[in-house]
């Protein structure tokens, strides 16, 4: 069956697209597309200080976003020149918190959530079922909305070696501890990764990342700031980050004035690293695969393959290319939904019982 995945991630860099033949858990990639947002749209800057914002523009950029998303989907498809039977569609995260001690109004509820972009949108140029709102399927079970990404790389990976750990560098960095049993597979957020080196380096260099961690790699750690920074994401104890993050970036906001771009990049990839090896060594894993954006990052890998001391592999190594593990899941997850294939993320995000990911939109 062929079957379309569609998201952009946290740091909002782009619009991503893949279209797959999926047949049970073979999955074959066949097309990607990764789209800036229109610089005219301004999509991207209102989105990332969209706390600011109030309730009526949300409720804009929610259609904006499901018809930024509508127009690049209608080019892709034209480009394919093959129709889908179904697309899954995650959207654009705007809140995500875990929560620690439910109150009286939120019984029950793990986490709150908050994805736009109206699919409505997607549906009409499709013509096709598109599946969303799968975080809020799993908040729905009982978890805590994420990650649902071990799913995926439990399918593609699950055969590689005993002990594998799937690390993402999203804008947050999570990672999956995989079994031969999915029940015993594990998965956790562990801090960030590219959102808040992204964020740096749009405000100091004018750019949306820093290309192979190259002005990174030119600086030195700031002791005051990377011990902040670690014992912040240390002591939120939560299995997933969102509002974490965006607290982070005005924590680093009022040192930009202070120090150079090269030092302020350099302190917050050696805490991500920190991070990240710490809770590997724990996990004793024997086979490090990377996927997400931060695969490209050159200097990162360097600075974890010399901390975490075991093989690391990037899953293009595996066939795959980094960017598209992501919309891969989405597009596997709209698979079995539209099969009426239930998933079981007790194990991982806590969910209390197997559940069909994700809702239905067809226009």
């Amino acid at each position: 069956m062929l079957c379309l995945g569609t998201l952009s991630g946290t740091s909002m860099n782009a619009k991503e697209f893949i279209l797959c033949e999926i047949k049970g858990e073979k999955i074959i990639p066949l097309d990607y597309l990764s789209e800036k947002f229109d610089e005219a749209d301004k999509l991207r800057e209102i989105v990332l200080r969209v706390s600011a914002i109030d309730l009526e523009t949300i409720a804009l950029l929610h259609d904006i976003v499901g018809m930024s998303f509508a127009r690049s989907l209608k080019k892709f498809l034209k480009r394919v020149g093959n129709k889908p039977k179904v697309i899954g569609f995650h959207g654009q995260t705007i809140f995500h918190k875990e929560i620690k001690t439910p109150n009286e109004k939120m019984t029950g509820v793990k986490a709150i959530t908050l994805q736009i972009g109206e699919v409505s949108f997607l549906s009409a140029v499709a013509k096709v079922p598109v599946i969303y709102d799968f975080r809020k399927s799993d908040i729905s079970a009982g978890g805590r909305g994420a990650p649902l990404s071990p799913l995926i790389h439990y399918v593609l990976f699950k055969n590689v070696s005993k002990k594998t750990c799937v690390l993402n560098l999203g804008g947050i960095a999570n990672i999956s501890l995989l079994d031969s049993d999915f029940r015993k597979v594990r998965g956790e957020d562990v801090g960030p990764a590219n959102a808040i080196l992204d964020f740096v380096s749009r405000k100091k260099l004018g750019a949306d990342y820093d290309k192979d961690g190259f002005f990174a790699s030119q600086g030195k750690v700031i002791s005051g700031i990377s011990q902040e920074m670690f014992n912040f994401f240390k002591e939120t104890k939560s299995k997933t980050l969102g509002i974490e993050v965006e607290k982070a970036k005005s924590m680093i906001e009022k040192y930009l004035d202070h120090y150079r771009a090269e030092d302020i990049l350099r302190t917050l990839l050696e805490v991500s690293v920190s991070l990240i090896s710490e809770r590997i060594k724990k996990a004793k894993a024997d086979v490090v695969i990377i996927c997400g954006g931060g695969a490209r990052n050159k200097f990162m890998l360097k600075r974890l393959s010399e901390e975490i001391k075991c093989p690391l592999y990037t899953s293009e190594e595996f066939g795959i290319a980094p960017e598209y593990i992501e919309p891969i899941l989405f597009a596997y997850l709209a698979y079995l939904r539209i099969n009426g294939k239930k998933i079981d993320m007790r194990n991982i995000t806590g969910s209390s019982f197997p559940y069909l990911p994700g809702k239905i939109c067809e226009i």
